[in-house]
Order: C-alpha cells, then structure tokens, then sequence
C-alpha cells in the first residue's frame, strides 16, 4: 500500500510541474484606441476688414502642408465677414470675391471657380494673393449721409506652402499644467487626446489647413482607452499608455503619459469656501475654522466648495484637476448643510462643490477622496 501511495503521489505532483499553477495571474489584456488623421479639401474663410476710406480690407494667413496623400488640390470659401468700425454696426454679412487683382509667387495655382478660390499647390513657398469683391449686409454711414449695405472689399490671402519633415506629438495638458517633462492624469475623467503636428524644413511645427489631422496616432494602455465625444477627447484606465505614429518620418514630443486612480495620490492640497449668491453672480470666501459669515441673499443657493490647489500622485504631480467623482462629502448637521458632490467641468474649474447651505446654525461638514487617506473637515456657522 505504501508503494501504491508514493506513486500516486509521484504523479500528482508532475501533473502540477506541468499545468499553469492554480494562482498564476492572467496577463493585462492590452488596449488600443487609433486616432485617425483627417484631411481637408475646403475650408471656410471669415473676414474681419479694417475700413479705411469707404473700402473694407483683410489680410489672411493660412498654411498648407505637402506630404504624400494630403490634398493638393484645395479650394477656400468665403462666408460671413465683419467690418470693424466704430462707425458701423457690428454685423456679419457675406463675403462677395469677385476677381483676383494679382498674384505673387509661384508655390501655387489659383483662379475663382463659382465664388470660391480653387487652390492647386505645387511646391514649397508662400503665394499672396490680392481678391476684390464685397461686402454685404452692412449698416455703415456714406459720405453723402445715407447707410452702406455693401462695401467693397480688397481681401489679401497670403498661402504658405510647407513640406512636411517629421511631426511633433503634443497634449493639451502639457501646457495647461506645465508638464512638459512627465504627463500624469487622472484615471475615468474626460481628457484632451494626443495630437500631432507636421515639422516645417526647419524643424518648426505648424497647423495644416489640408490636414487637420496629419497623421494617424495609436495609443496602447493595459487600462481601458475610449474615445468621445468626437476626436478631441478620451478617458483612460490606469495604466502607461504608449502613443506611436503612423509614419517613417521623424517624431518628436510625448511618447507616453500615466494614468492613475485615486489610490495613487500621496498628497491634496485643497481648502473650504463658502460660495455665496449675490445680485451678480457668486462671491467665493474662504472658510475659516469655527468662524460665523452672514449671506447676501439667503433665499438663493448658497454652498461650501472644495478648491484644490494641487495633486501628487506616486508618478508625479497630476496634470489635471481631481475629478469630482473621486470626493464623497458627509455632514453632521444636513439642516445647515447638506453634504452632496455636485457635478464640475473638469477642464473648466479645480473647484468641488461638497455642499448646499440650508438653514442658519452651525455647519459640521467633512470630505473624503475613499481608498485613500485625505480628509478634509471644516466646522462654521451661518448667522441669521
């Protein structure tokens, strides 16, 4: 018996040296979200002319890009435009361009087709082009007394033509936050998405009107990725998220950013004010501990908000504002103040409102971010 035993035993454990082991984790799975790149082949012109003796005059820069699959052949569209004076009303009306008065430069081929300008590029360079035309639905005084419907209208396209080099891959926040050298953001919120723009031949990035997308951009995270609403937003997972580019050309610029949960935050600093409703929109006072404010209007919505000033995570300062999801608020006195986490715009406002006033007395009010350890309490009173 005892041989049997050391036999079934023998075989039990190679069948666990062979199988995965029972607690093995399972790999992330890995996410992918491409941004497509998007091209143009019109685009709207908007005049904002000067007057200066009797005649409206504008001069619009614009910028195009030369790259394989980009259009080559472009037209431009004139619609509303505005004439500022201080003579005239201010009011839009459409762009008349009638004939082209002359023409400099050789990177492009222009003639007017139906109204609009039909642009075919063909090499680097910069192409100015002088339009005559109108003006109309425009209430601007004459010399013999009367009000000018139309005005006529000497309108300058100056077109630069630029050959794409490389690109450059850039995020919204980088700038807004000033994180330039690490990106950290916070993880379900709404988030600008990545973008690219093209490389002149020195090096210098520059907005194409025939690519406002110029090229296409893939994003790779353990975490979940989603974009909308439209291209320029997404939310993200916790996770690294990887951005490389559709292209052979040379990249520049962000490579990967963090997204984190709230269990990543080491360290919040925020404070309480108290936002009082005033004839004119709202009046914002910090709260200060067991201190009495008296309100303008008492009858109108009144609450106590949390500012956040600023946010560290395990990878770095996080580069947009908390999400307000991420608050819960309590209160132990919800006559005074009811606790509730109101909804924010996240790429407006670093303010959380935690709290309706109710009546007068004292209010006890704490905010938590669960899972985590920051805590914020504050104790006050509303006179009456």
């Amino acid at each position: 018996m005892r041989a049997v035993a050391s036999l079934v035993f023998a075989l039990v454990l190679a069948a666990c040296a062979d199988g995965p082991a029972p607690d093995s984790a399972e790999p992330s799975p890995v996410h992918t979200l491409t941004l497509p790149a998007r091209y143009a082949s019109s685009s709207d012109v908007v005049a904002y002319a000067e007057l200066a003796n009797g005649q409206a005059k504008e001069e619009t820069e614009l910028t195009y890009a030369l790259a394989d699959g980009y259009p080559r052949e472009v037209t431009l569209v004139p619609k509303d435009g505005f004439v500022l004076s201080s003579d005239c009303k201010m009011h839009p009306g459409p762009v008349v361009w009638q004939s082209i008065a002359d023409v400099q430069g050789t990177a492009a081929a222009v003639e007017i087709v139906g109204g609009a300008l039909a642009v075919e590029l063909r090499e680097e360079g910069t192409v100015t082009v002088l339009l005559e035309g109108e003006i109309t639905g425009q209430q601007c005084p004459s010399e013999d007394g009367s009000i000018a419907t139309a005005l006529p209208l000497q309108h300058r396209l100056v077109l630069h033509v630029e050959r794409v080099t490389g690109f450059v891959v850039e995020q919204f926040h980088q700038q807004l936050a000033g994180c330039w050298d690490a990106m950290v953001l916070p993880a379900g919120a709404p988030l600008w998405a990545p973008t690219a723009r093209p490389l002149d031949a020195t090096g210098k990035p520059f907005s194409a009107v025939n690519a406002p997308a110029p090229v296409a951009l893939t994003l790779q995270s353990n975490g979940d990725l989603t974009s909308g609403p439209g291209v320029t937003y997404m939310t993200a997972g916790p996770g690294t998220v990887t951005v490389s580019v559709d292209t052979t050309l040379p990249v520049q610029g962000m490579q990967a950013f963090e997204v984190v949960g709230p269990d990543a935050l080491t360290s919040v600093e925020a404070s309480f004010y108290l936002r009082k409703a005033a004839l004119k929109g709202n009046v914002s006072e910090p709260i200060e501990e067991g201190a009495s404010y008296k309100l303008f209007l008492p009858e109108e919505s009144n609450g106590v908000d949390l500012h956040v000033e600023e946010a560290m995570t395990t990878h770095g300062k996080l580069c947009e504002n908390v999400p307000g999801a991420w608050f819960a608020s309590e209160s132990s006195t919800p006559v005074q103040c009811d606790a509730s986490v109101g909804v924010v715009d996240p790429f407006a406002s670093s303010t959380i409102p935690v709290a309706a006033i109710g009546d007068a007395g004292e209010c006890r009010l704490w905010v938590t971010i669960p899972g985590t350890t920051q805590r914020w309490a504050t104790r006050f009173s509303i006179a009456p």
